[in-house]
């Protein structure tokens, strides 16, 4: 998954991007608050996975995959 693709995603769950500094960029949903790296390519999956964990609790589980 690119990151353009995981940002729609956390847009149409009502995520704002609150910050940026450099290619990184700071998204809060809720009380909850990740990092995405907007770098060209696939993100990896330990990168995706942690996006997810972070995110778990205000997006429920799951969330990324559905």
């Amino acid at each position: 998954m690119t990151a353009r693709v995981l940002v729609r995603k956390l847009r149409d769950r009502g995520c704002q991007s609150v910050r940026q500094k450099g290619s990184h960029q700071t998204w809060r949903c809720g009380k909850c608050q990740t990092v995405v790296p907007m770098h060209a390519g696939d993100l990896t999956t330990g990168t995706l996975r942690s996006i997810e964990r972070d995110l778990e609790p205000c997006l429920g589980p799951k969330w990324l995959s559905s």
